[in-house]
């Protein structure tokens, strides 16, 4: 078997749900229980199953768990001991990002001794710094900062920035939390400044957002605002939802102590529905105490109620949830020690009666083992001929989704070309034989107002044959097939500029290499639908458009600077629909944002998997 290398990348993004490139690894991942059982096939189910379970983490941390516990079965199954440990230490992330830090704290102890064993260094440091993380958000600071130490001492002789920088986030957190805010400040500073230097974007961010955070409860309300907003276009640049919910967050705060309680309620209502998405309770508990403050203040009295219940309501369930863990594990060692008792007793009575009647009882133990292995061969075949029927049935259904998606695209396409060459070449015809018509009538023979309707109809003619050329060309632009997506963009907003009273700007970044055809003609396709939407309705003088080719996908956005979507935002017409059951076929998500000032941000994010072969990368 041709070896497969999986293609990762570490990401805290924002915003994905089930997509087609996770099903292509999910594919994949059946393909593989074809192939012969060994070290290989073990070593691809393992990175196929990584790159699944992280591009879940940002998305749905239920998914990502799922994905994680068949790893961890994998690694234990096959005894892959280095990739036991990475599969547990990110157990222990996930743990921590759900607010369960009792189950972080308990993973990152069950990869530690491992690592230690194997001298995985790095990976020794790394649980060092999960396991200060979470005893930090148990506030056990004690705890916290020595084992951040003993991460930081592993360091000094086996350096990793990225570690380091994990290690002094938290810190920066213990110093901010006991009130030590000059130390929590210079903390901060300093990771910012490493982040700076080693290129590692999300603690850059992350060390802005904590810069900000030391000045606000230093009482500063003109500093923290600058340095979360950077932090802000920083995390949403990269993609990191985790990140962009907290300093939302934050930044609703700044503006409640300003009292501007509109631009309050805007970011905190942005938090609270992105810490929804990723069920981070605590971001959605502390969101609900701010939107009590915000809703009292602003004299809605029954908001405040209800904004004041949720947060009573979730931070009454965390609590309960934190000693419903503690008691399940004093129960857990409780009945540890019962069942170790009565195992104990059960043995000496059984060595009692080995010592009595040997025989008979070895002769009864044969003739029961051997039922039992008949039992266990039979259910074992049954459900052996039962996963092989399922699999086939799976593998038809995904093949003829398959077949059916790819047939409703070339339809599609097929019909659009026919739609542009029937507008190109019937009525543009049409209308070239109207305008030279037209010509033939002499304007001299004309009276002065004949001649006014003559010059009107002329121009009109011109004007819808220019139209439908333009439609004609945007239906199905031939650059599109041809050349690709950059460069028909390119050619779109030149040629809107020269024709249009707006002004458009274009960004592309990381689109050097064509992106599959249905992608690049869905794409296509939502953009023109978002610049008409905006010429038509927002009064705009100004639209950017922006895409941006990450390691799992493209992120789109189209921002204007005209009258927003007022009280409608949630309101979606035909051409938003349109947009929307697009993104359901490619597993992309839409969310529309609303700037503190004016105008509206839409932002939309399609995956897209790679996967490495032979150390060339493929999209897939």
């Amino acid at each position: 078997m041709k070896k497969l290398l999986i293609f990762l990348c570490l990401s805290a993004q924002s915003g994905f749900s089930q997509s087609n490139q996770i099903d292509s690894l999910k594919q994949e991942l059946i393909h593989l229980d074809k192939q012969p059982d060994g070290y290989t096939k073990d070593t691809l189910r393992f990175n196929a199953l990584k790159v699944i379970m992280r591009a879940y983490a940002d998305v749905n941390i239920d998914s990502s768990a799922h994905y994680n516990a068949l790893m961890i079965k994998l690694c234990v199954d096959s005894k892959l001991q280095k990739e036991l440990i990475y599969a547990y230490q990110f157990a222990g992330y996930l743990y921590q990002v759900r607010g369960d830090y009792r189950q972080s704290i308990w993973y990152h102890y069950k990869a530690l001794p491992l690592a230690e064993k194997l001298r995985q260094y790095s990976r020794i440091a790394r649980s060092y710094s999960g396991l200060a993380h979470a005893y930090s958000s148990l506030k056990e600071y004690v705890k916290a900062g020595k084992l951040g130490r003993q991460g930081l001492a592993v360091l000094r002789k086996y350096p990793d920035a990225t570690i380091q920088l994990s290690i002094l986030n938290v810190f920066g957190e213990i110093h901010r939390e006991q009130g030590e805010l000059a130390d929590a400040l210079k903390v901060s500073q300093d990771m910012y400044k490493l982040a700076r230097r080693e290129h590692i974007q999300w603690y850059e961010a992350q060390g802005l957002h904590t810069i900000g955070w030391a000045y606000m409860k230093m009482g500063d309300t003109a500093k923290p605002l600058d340095y979360y907003k950077r932090a802000l276009a920083l995390a949403r640049k990269i993609g990191s939802a985790d990140l962009e919910e907290s300093i939302l967050l934050h930044i609703a705060e700044a503006y409640v102590q300003q009292k501007e309680w509109p631009t309050a309620l805007a970011y905190c209502n942005g938090a609270k529905q992105m810490a929804i998405r990723l069920k981070n309770s605590s971001i959605v508990a502390e969101a609900d105490e701010n939107l009590y403050k915000i809703f009292k203040n602003t004299g809605q009295t029954a908001k405040a109620l209800k904004a004041y219940e949720s947060f009573i309501l979730l931070k009454d369930s965390l609590s309960r949830q934190t000693n419903e863990q503690r008691t399940e594990m004093l129960q857990a060692q409780y009945d540890n020690v019962q069942k170790t008792n009565a195992l104990q007793q059960l043995t000496q009575q059984m060595n009692l009666l080995d010592q009595k009647n040997r025989n008979l009882q070895l002769a009864r133990t044969r003739n029961e083992l051997f039922l039992v292995i008949v039992a266990i061969l039979l259910i074992a075949t049954l459900l052996l001929w039962n996963n092989r029927q399922l699999q086939a049935k799976n593998r038809e259904l995904i093949q003829k989704n398959e077949e059916i998606k790819g047939a409703l695209f070339k339809g599609q396409t097929i019909e659009r070309k026919r739609v542009a060459i029937e507008l190109h070449d019937n009525l543009s015809s049409l209308l070239s034989a109207v305008n030279m018509s037209i010509q033939a009538i002499n304007p001299q023979n004309l009276s002065e107002s004949e001649q006014s309707v003559y010059r009107n109809v002329k121009q009109l003619i011109q004007n819808a044959y220019s139209e439908v050329r333009n439609i004609s060309h945007n239906i199905l632009p031939a650059e599109l097939e041809r050349e690709g997506l950059a460069i028909t963009l390119t050619t779109l907003v030149n040629r809107l500029n020269q024709n249009s009273p707006l002004q458009f700007s274009l960004t592309l970044t990381g689109l050097q290499e064509r992106l599959p055809v249905e992608i690049e003609f869905n794409v296509y396709s939502i953009i023109l639908e978002l610049i008409n939407n905006a010429i038509k309705h927002a009064k705009a003088n100004t639209i950017g458009i922006s895409l941006f080719r990450t390691d799992l996908g493209i992120n789109l956005s189209v921002t204007d600077d005209g009258v927003g979507l007022g009280q409608n935002h949630d309101k979606r017409g035909v051409g938003l629909q349109n947009i929307q059951t697009r993104l359901d076929s490619l597993g992309g998500t839409f969310n529309t944002l609303l700037p503190t000032e004016k105008g509206t941000r839409i932002l939309i994010k399609i995956p897209i998997e790679t996967i490495r072969i032979n150390g060339n990368v493929r999209i897939v």
